[in-house]
């Protein structure tokens, strides 16, 4: 009995009942509103730090991993309720009208949501335990309050993929789904690989420049998708109102050989639908109707409202709780007597599930394999930049060896999970960064809080009441948080490029390059997909699945920007960094800066006029005495013809 008493003693550290149920945390610092227009004061200075392996107490533990989960959590549905959305809705061409899923597609958007909440909360679990490997050098999972999340950056090509195999193949959603699965499956090993080289090679190989466009390219994809489920929803937004008529069209056909091939043909197309579901909705109004932009503008409207007014939690979890009001003002309303939400999937779904109750004939498919590495490689750089960003908000050194191995470990969960969440019927995680925001903000990186964040997401996926409540939010509010959400993807991908690298002559040379392309594919990505590599007669299997890949890539934005950019950063030489010093007035003053802190044209011309006002001063002021200041040294004639040369006249840019 005694050995019992002093184990627990040594697990509890001798505290209180109080501290071990409340700890020492400061909670109204957590909980108090903030009025930043009336206030005369600072506000409340924020807590004690808790590092690492502090002790927090169950309360307060349980009270943080809610906070981690609720910011996670509206970035965890989002990606599946997208890619499920591709069951709904039938082929073109045929009646009567044949879906694409092959069972029920409000339970698979179910399932596939549950799904994820569960392989999230595992996951998590291991990246926050953080287990060394035993007789090496190498753990698994970071051991630092770092969570887990799907991946946004693999959304656009599950859409292409999925939806090139349904239309154009014939497979079902749940074929199409398994298939891209197995793909995934086989294209995770990469982060684990990756995990294997040393951090300094996969920097120099994958700069921020080439990660930065990326990720700004897939936000800007899926903030397409935001707005047209802001408007009603993805469905009718594609097939909008207008008179029965024939409509051109491309519907799936063989050649003799078996090669298949979209052939253009003329289809019969009914008066446009309107928005709604009948299974969630008793109010089907047109894509943009007044009452759809209005609730998805109050959800909007909410998160900027909570980002100005709300409490620490408040801020951290804005997204979801800008998503229940949301939810709970469609609840409550009416149009015209009929509800914007009905119950029926709640009253239907069971009340507890887990993983494999729907599951999915696994495949493979060729074509998707070059995207699906260059979006693993992506992520990987991303882990390790999300990473080194948690220790540091966690107050733990970076460039040591126990960082190296806590980001490398991070780098193997990232491929473990990519592995398991596949097999496990969910799109693959990756480390979230979201977090990082929560740590900062209530100054607490102890992993308990990362447990418990990783019990919440269990529990919210195992509850199969939750995961159909999920599946009944109005497309409408829902539009208007994951436009923000993509919108947030858009300013990573901008912060990555300008922390990462200055933005010299070379790395806008990148930028635009890439960006040109990139853009132009995304607005226009027929230019691609059309004619560029059409499919003829006798186009065998194996070249077949090439041209596939290759127009696969081309086609999606985000993997065209990052392929130019990655071929532009290793082609092109690094600008040489200049040895001299630049003279730049402020006000009456005179600074002295390197040249490589501004951007070459306008280094030149601060120089220039600086140059020419020296000059002046020491024309009018030949006759005075004293010592000449040394940032007054006279200027070569040939320097000033260099300079005069680089510089355009006032109004004009130099090409």
């Amino acid at each position: 009995m005694d050995d019992f008493r002093g184990k627990v003693d040594e697990v509890t550290g001798k505290r209180s009942m109080k501290e071990l149920l409340i700890g020492t945390y400061d909670m109204k610092y957590l909980c108090k509103p903030v009025f930043p227009y009336f206030r005369k004061s600072k506000g409340t200075p924020p807590p004690t730090f808790f590092g690492k392996d502090d002790f927090l107490g169950l309360i307060v533990a349980l009270v943080m991993g809610l906070q981690h989960a609720l910011a996670m959590v509206g970035g965890l549905i989002t990606p599946p309720l997208l890619i499920s959305n591709l069951g709904f809705g039938t082929r073109p061409g045929t009646s009567p009208p044949v879906p694409y899923s092959s069972g029920n597609p409000a339970e698979t958007q179910r399932y596939l949501v549950q799904a994820s909440l569960i392989v999230c909360g595992i996951m998590t679990f291991f990246q926050v335990l953080g287990v060394r490997i035993w007789k090496t050098n190498y753990q698994f999972g970071a051991g630092i309050l770092s969570c887990m999340g799907v991946s946004f950056t693999t959304v656009p090509i599950a859409t292409s993929v999925i939806g090139q195999l349904m239309k154009e193949q014939g497979h079902t959603f749940e074929e199409a789904y398994g298939m891209f699965l197995g793909t995934i499956a086989m294209c995770a090993v990469i982060p684990a690989i990756l995990s294997f080289f040393p951090i300094r090679v996969i920097r120099k190989i994958f700069p921020p420049i080439v990660c930065g466009i990326t990720i700004m390219m897939i936000g800007v994809h899926l903030i397409g998708a935001g707005f047209k489920n802001w408007g009603g929803g993805a469905f009718c937004a594609d097939n909008w109102q207008h008179p029965p008529a024939t409509k051109a069209c491309f519907l799936p056909a063989k050649y003799a050989n078996g090669t298949s091939y979209m052939q253009a043909s003329q289809c019969w197309v009914g008066p446009g639908i309107k928005c709604g579901d009948a299974t969630k909705t008793e109010v089907f109004l047109p894509f943009g109707s007044q009452q759809y932009i209005g609730l998805g503008f109050l959800v909007f409207i909410t998160i900027i409202f909570l980002e100005i007014f709300g409490s620490p939690f408040m801020r951290n979890a804005s997204v979801i709780l800008a998503l229940l009001f949301g939810y709970l003002i469609a609840a409550v309303t009416n149009y015209n007597g009929k509800k914007y939400v009905i119950t029926t999937k709640i009253d239907q779904a069971p009340g507890i599930t887990f993983l494999w109750t729907t599951t999915f004939p696994l495949g493979f498919y060729g074509p998707a394999v070059i995207p699906l590495m260059i979006v693993f490689i992506i992520t990987s750089i991303e882990t390790v930049g999300d990473t080194a960003a948690t220790m540091e908000a966690s107050r733990m050194a970076v460039d040591t060896e126990d960082g190296t191995r806590r980001i490398k470990g991070a780098l193997l969960n990232d491929g473990i999970s990519g592995i398991f969440s596949a097999l496990a019927t969910s799109l693959p995680l990756t480390t979230f960064a979201q977090n990082n925001g929560v740590i900062s903000l209530t100054n607490v990186a102890a992993r308990q809080a990362g447990f418990a964040a990783a019990f919440w997401l269990f529990l919210l996926g195992i509850l199969g009441k939750v995961g159909a409540w999920i599946t009944t939010i109005p497309e409408c509010v829902l539009g208007g948080m994951t436009t923000f959400l993509f919108a947030n993807v858009i300013a990573s991908g901008i912060k990555i490029i300008i922390n990462g690298d200055p933005l010299t002559r070379r790395s806008r040379f990148i930028l635009a390059c890439s960006l040109a392309l990139a853009f132009g594919v995304e607005l226009v990505p027929q230019w691609a997909t059309l004619n560029l590599w059409p499919v003829t007669p006798g186009m065998s299997p194996g070249l077949r699945g090439l041209r596939d890949a290759i127009i696969l890539v081309i086609s999606t934005s985000f993997t065209l920007g990052a392929v130019v950019a990655l071929i532009l950063n290793l082609i092109i030489p690094k600008d040489s960094p200049s040895p001299t010093s630049m003279i730049v007035r402020s006000g009456s003053s005179n600074k002295i800066l390197p040249v490589g802190d501004l951007p070459d044209v306008e280094a030149k011309k601060v120089a220039y006029d600086d140059s020419t006002h020296q000059s002046g001063s020491r024309n009018s002021d030949s006759t005075s005495s004293g010592p000449t200041p040394q940032t007054s040294r006279p200027v070569s004639p040939a320097a000033t013809r260099d300079v005069e040369n680089a510089v355009p006249p006032v109004g004009e840019e130099r090409a």
